[in-house]
Order: structure tokens, then C-alpha cells, then sequence
């Protein structure tokens, strides 16, 4: 006589285990902006992005279609292979529309020796400041 599981209990365990997964995914993700960059308020951002290197890693249809006042498109997909030629000694500000592509470029930053970058909090979807879009 063996144990049955019923169709509930099996979708019970399937979401359990999608719900660890995502949990482990979100504290990879900590972890990995924890080691490679610092999160910046909007209002933080807005006032020092003057003094720093605006980096919207969207891919060019997204950044053509709105960013920051200011900011150069380098989309994470096409840093991997090829990293841009940014200043080591001006901060790079970092932005995507939450900030999980950024958290990536961050890292890959972070390893090819640049020191100071910071990442804008919520993303470019939570954006008060200057925007430019197409007319």
C-alpha cells in the first residue's frame, strides 16, 4: 500500500518551491548589489548626478522611448561583451527599470576595477526628475 498525493498537495509543493526559489533569486540579487554598489534615493540621485556618469542600461528602444535628462544608453546585453569606456574617477550612476539589470552592470563594473557606483532606487519607473522622450 503506497502513499497517495492529491493534485492539491502536488500544486501546494510546486508553489511552495517556486516561492523559495524566488526568495533565494531576490537574496542573490541583495547580495550581489550589496558587494558591488550602494542605492541611491531619487532625491540622492537627482542632487549628485551632476558630479557622476548617468547610465541608463535599458536596451536603445526603451531609452529611446524615455530616460533621464542626461543619461547615456550602455544596455547591459551589450556590456558583456564589449565594457564601455567610463571614467575610474567620476561616480557611475546606474538605472534600469527596477534595478536588477543594473545590480548585473553594477557588478560587471565592479570587476573591471571601477569603484564608485550607485544604483537609483526603484528604477527609472519611480523617476520624479527630468525626463526626455521623443517628439
Amino acid at each position: 500500500m503506497g502513499v497517495q498525493i492529491s493534485g492539491f498537495q502536488i500544486l501546494f509543493i510546486i508553489i511552495i518551491v517556486l516561492i523559495v526559489a524566488y526568495l533565494l533569486y531576490l537574496f542573490y540579487m541583495w547580495w550581489m548589489r550589496r558587494g558591488s554598489a550602494k542605492l541611491l534615493s531619487q532625491e540622492d540621485f537627482h542632487n549628485q548626478m551632476r558630479q557622476a556618469q548617468v547610465i541608463d542600461v535599458r536596451e536603445a528602444q526603451e531609452y529611446e522611448s524615455a530616460h533621464i535628462l542626461g543619461a547615456r544608453n550602455i544596455p547591459y546585453s551589450q556590456s558583456k561583451e564589449n565594457l564601455p569606456g567610463l571614467s575610474k574617477t567620476k561616480p557611475i550612476f546606474l538605472y534600469d527599470d527596477g534595478m536588477n539589470v543594473a545590480t548585473r552592470m553594477a557588478r560587471l563594473l565592479k570587476q573591471a576595477g571601477y569603484q564608485e557606483i550607485y544604483i537609483l532606487e526603484d528604477g527609472f519607473g519611480e523617476w520624479q526628475g527630468k525626463i526626455k522622450r521623443p517628439k
